[in-house]
């Protein structure tokens, strides 16, 4: 989805008046957001147990903590919990 976003708007890191975020960090904003619930400690652990996707708060940290893009789009250092040496690679 991000290469598709990129073929269709360029790479310009442009940013709209009043936020402090690029058009390539608006992305992954965008992609975070559709994720973002607030959940009591306890529905948490029941979902955890017995749902079959993880909570949203998992299934951001995962993806993006394995994009490279993200990780320089947003230049978090090698090492760091959201760029870890190691990469889960699936495509």
């Amino acid at each position: 989805a991000y290469e598709r976003w990129l073929r269709t708007n360029g790479d310009a890191d442009e940013t709209l008046p009043g936020l402090n975020a690029s058009g390539k960090q608006l992305f992954f904003l965008n992609f975070a957001q559709v994720w973002c619930g607030s959940m009591r400690p306890e529905a948490t652990r029941n979902k955890l147990k017995t749902a079959v996707h993880s909570p949203g708060k998992f299934r951001v940290i995962g993806t993006l903590s394995n994009s490279q893009d993200f990780a320089e789009v947003f230049h978090c250092p090698l090492g760091a919990p959201m760029n870890p040496v190691n990469k889960c690679s699936v495509w």
